[in-house]
């Protein structure tokens, strides 16, 4: 399912690797990007602009969740539309 591709890319952005994971959509790309030393970072594209990826109501840089991670993804592999639940921050 895409849920368990999705928790299997995100496992093996948590094993310590510098890796991404790039969602291509006709609205944009979502990727999921990892060094693998801070948690894994959100962000999306949409050929002119970037954003990264805050939770709703979050203040400076704080990190998504594992969990919430794996929802803008999973929303961005699922969804026709660009994912709407984090708050996109201009990528500067």
């Amino acid at each position: 399912s895409d849920r368990d591709a999705v928790q299997q890319w995100q496992r093996e952005l948590g094993s310590e690797r510098d890796q991404q994971v790039l969602v291509h959509r006709p609205w944009g790309t979502v990727a999921a990007v990892a060094d693998g030393k801070h948690p894994v970072t959100v962000v999306m594209s949409d050929g002119e602009h970037s954003w990264w990826a805050a939770a709703p109501g979050s203040v400076d840089a704080q990190n998504l969740t594992p969990e919430q991670v794996e929802h803008v993804v999973l929303d961005a592999l699922t969804s026709s539309t660009r994912p709407d639940w984090p708050e996109w921050r201009d990528l500067t």
